[in-house]
C-alpha cells in the first residue's frame, strides 16, 4: 500500500509541475502585450484537447481488466480506469495536457538522467519515455501521461502502459 501511495504522489507531483510550468509560461506575457512574429506560439489550452475517456472504450480494456472496465472522466482532463465493479484490480490513469515543448525536453532529460530505470520508448507518439511503470508521450500539441502504478490486474504494468499509450496516441 505504501508503494501505491508513493506512486500516486509521484504522479501528482509530475502533474502539478506540468500545470505550474504551463501557467508560468501563460503568465510570462502580460495581457494586452503584443507578441512578435518570432515569438513561440502560446501553448494550446486544455479545452482544445480531447477528454481521454473519449479515446478509449471498455472493450479496449478487456485485455487489461476483466470485461466491464469502468472509465471515469475527471475535471482535470484525465480519465480514471478501473476494473468491473466488485473486482479489485487497481486504477489506471490517462491525463492529457497542453504540450510545452521547451519544458518537455528539460523534464525528459532530467527524468532520464536522475532515474536510471526510466528510458526512451520508440513507436509511441512523437516522443515517449517511461516513468514509474507508466509512459509519458507527446503527440501534436498534447502531452499524455499514462499511469499504471496503482494497477494490480493480471498483466505486467509496463505492458498495460504501452497498450493504453498506443491506443491513445493512435486516436489523438
Amino acid at each position: 500500500m505504501t508503494y501505491l501511495r508513493f506512486s500516486f504522489l509521484a504522479f501528482v507531483l509530475v502533474w502539478a509541475g506540468s500545470v505550474l510550468a504551463f501557467y508560468k509560461s501563460a503568465l510570462a506575457t502580460p495581457p494586452g502585450t503584443a507578441k512578435s512574429a518570432a515569438a513561440p506560439a502560446a501553448p494550446v489550452g486544455s479545452a482544445d484537447l480531447p477528454q481521454p475517456c473519449t479515446l478509449l472504450s471498455a472493450k479496449d480494456l478487456e485485455g487489461v481488466f476483466a470485461p466491464g472496465a469502468q472509465l471515469t472522466p475527471n475535471p482535470d482532463n484525465s480519465c480514471s480506469i478501473e476494473g468491473p465493479q466488485g473486482k479489485l484490480e487497481g486504477v489506471l490513469g490517462v491525463l492529457i495536457q497542453p504540450l510545452d515543448a521547451a519544458n518537455w525536453e528539460r523534464t525528459k532529460h532530467a527524468i532520464l538522467a536522475a532515474m536510471p530505470k526510466e528510458k526512451s520508448v520508440p513507436g509511441i507518439g512523437e516522443d515517449a519515455y517511461t516513468f514509474m511503470d507508466g509512459i509519458v508521450f507527446r503527440e501534436g500539441k498534447a502531452k499524455v501521461t499514462v499511469t499504471v502504478s496503482a494497477y494490480t490486474g493480471p498483466k505486467p504494468p509496463a505492458e498495460v502502459a504501452r497498450h493504453i499509450a498506443e491506443l491513445v496516441a493512435a486516436r489523438l
